[in-house]
């Protein structure tokens, strides 16, 4: 589920841009003073993308993602799953997403 700091909106294009803190890994985050306000950062989905994004609720499964995203696209389950997991994870990683 998307960490409530974040904003998403759509484009003219109809993709999604999303509107996130720049994490700091931990060391140097200590070094900065408490009143100090983290930049934001952009990240602009491709369409693929933009398509799970609006897919994810915080219910539903990397699987079930994977299955739409498969369905909608034509592209083999397992090929699907692989590219959603690798989605997910590196949201997670941005600090974008909470993963559980």
């Amino acid at each position: 589920m998307p960490r409530p700091e974040i904003r998403a909106q759509v484009t003219e294009q109809n993709l999604v841009r999303i509107s996130y803190p720049a994490a700091f890994a931990p060391w140097i985050a200590r070094l900065m003073p408490v009143s100090f306000t983290l930049p934001t950062r952009t990240l602009e989905l491709d369409s693929m993308g933009s398509f799970v994004w609006n897919l994810i609720d915080g219910k539903a499964s990397v699987h079930d993602l994977a299955r739409h995203v498969a369905d909608h696209y034509a592209c083999h389950p397992s090929e699907a799953e692989q590219a959603v997991a690798a989605f997910i994870r590196q949201l997670g990683q941005r600090g974008i997403l909470g993963l559980r």
